[in-house]
């Protein structure tokens, strides 16, 4: 027989076979009720012990649920709640077979239903986190409950149609959901597939999903990303994504580790480079950003890698010729000299003998960086038209001499701050100031030779004799 009777009347009866998990969620199945109505009548029976009372003996969450409301003065303790009155001697039986008839909704259905009610349009909330916190209410979840059905939603449709034949489990989607990518999901999927032929037992298991998809994003505190900087690769078009399964609410990862990889390399490759002129050698090579410690690049055409015990004892003059080798350091700060390895050129074949390696040992290298240079101020005569008659006109200033990277703002003792600027110029514009590039740039080697040569006999005249 179905009626409602009020809340205060009701107690728990003692033959309700549920004994475990009876507070499990409460609260969340509270906010549901309260938003919904009670959904599903309770089941009880005449109190014999309690007089004028009754005895609930299915739906034992659902009254605790109504009296938490009750607690949190949401509901008034004589609210009428729908029961179905049933004999007592029934009641033992009517517990037992709610609780084993229950079936459970499939995890597929489950996100779908959540994507749908989110997505499926509310006119009055226009934004999704809005839509999201609704939902979460309406249905006594959390949030983050609501966020991580929407990311499980959003599956590659093949591991989803996998969640819903219970081929794989939800904690098996919830690895592979940890990644946002459908490509990157799918390699994984189909390894952990084809595993399955064989050993079932030891495919899509959470840890080697989690595993096999951790390179394919990078949290906040990696290294490369520490050196990149976020608002660097935001800048470069990178993407983050919230960690909803295996991190804190607030954690983000970068999801575009390519794009990492190459910031990363190029900053490293710049600062290499700039270390590397100013100690006197004749170029750098970066080791792989991303790989081993103990990895170093591959020597270019014409140079061999060689080993030193310590490459800050190799002479200037050799220096000049060969390329230092520079990693990325372990805090991923800076980069840093390889000590114990270096690149000399390939010395040249023996008389007879075939030579497969471009020729690095007589290279006029002095002709190449005076060639080099005096192309870069053809390159400033082609830009100073831009600078001619703005406000950058006597405020802006070429680079120090040699310095080929310089942070984009710099800011000197004295106060003054510096921003760095580039200049887009026609290569065609370069090759028309050629000329007359290189008639200024061997004027000014010619007055800085006559210069050195004042200075040398000013000293010789002024040494007292001994």
């Amino acid at each position: 027989m179905n009626q409602t009777i009020p809340l205060n009347k009701l107690i728990l009866s003692p033959r309700n076979v549920r004994r475990t998990n009876g507070d499990e969620d409460i609260e969340s199945l509270a906010d549901s009720i309260h938003s919904k109505g009670l959904l599903q009548n309770l089941v009880v029976s005449e109190s014999v012990e309690h007089p004028g009372k009754h005895e609930v003996d299915a739906g034992g969450r659902r009254w605790r649920a109504l009296n938490l409301l009750v607690d949190q003065k949401r509901i008034a303790k004589t609210f009428p709640v729908p029961v179905h009155i049933i004999p007592r001697d029934d009641a033992l039986e009517a517990s037992l077979v709610e609780n084993l008839e229950k079936v459970a909704m499939n995890p597929a259905d489950e996100v779908e239903a959540f994507h749908a009610i989110v997505h499926g349009g509310e006119p009055s909330i226009d934004d999704v986190p809005n839509r999201i916190a609704n939902c979460a209410r309406r249905f006594g979840r959390t949030v983050r409950y609501v966020e991580q059905r929407l990311r499980l939603a959003a599956l590659a449709p093949q591991i989803l149609t996998a969640l819903r034949e219970y081929r794989i489990s939800i904690e098996a989607a919830r690895a592979y959901a940890s990644h946002p990518g459908h490509a990157e999901q799918l390699v994984v999927f189909r390894k952990e597939e084809a595993k399955a032929q064989n050993q079932p037992e030891w495919s899509h298991r959470p840890v080697s999903i989690r595993e096999a998809l951790a390179g394919k994003s990078f949290p906040l505190d990696h290294r490369l990303v520490r050196y990149v900087g976020l608002d660097a690769y935001i800048a470069a078009g990178g993407q983050t994504e919230r960690d909803l399964f295996f991190g804190d609410d607030d954690r983000e990862i970068l999801i575009d580790t390519a794009l990492v990889k190459r910031l990363a390399s190029a900053k490293a490759l710049a600062q290499a480079e700039y270390q590397a002129n100013r100690a006197g050698w004749g170029g750098a090579a970066l080791c792989p950003v991303d790989g081993p410690h103990w990895g170093t690049p591959k020597a270019p055409d014409g140079f061999v890698s060689t080993w030193t015990p310590d490459v800050s004892k190799i002479p200037l003059i050799e220096k000049i010729d060969a390329i230092a080798i520079y990693r990325l350091n372990s805090e991923g700060d800076a980069v840093e000299l390889v000590e114990t390895q270096w690149m000399k050129p390939v010395a040249p074949a023996e008389p007879g003998k075939a030579d497969a390696s471009s020729p690095a040992i007589g290279r006029d290298w002095a002709a190449e960086r005076r060639a080099k240079e005096i192309r870069v101020v053809a390159a400033r005569l082609a830009a100073e038209p831009s600078l001619k008659d703005t406000p950058l006109k006597g405020r802006a200033f070429w680079p120090m001499e040699n310095v080929q990277w310089i942070e984009p703002i710099s800011e000197s003792d004295d106060g003054k701050v510096f921003v760095a600027l580039w200049v887009q110029v026609d290569p065609a514009d370069i090759e028309a100031n050629l000329a007359e590039a290189e008639q200024s740039y061997d004027a000014d080697r010619a007055a800085e030779l006559a210069e050195n040569a004042a200075a040398d006999e000013a000293a010789r005249v002024e040494e007292p004799v001994s």
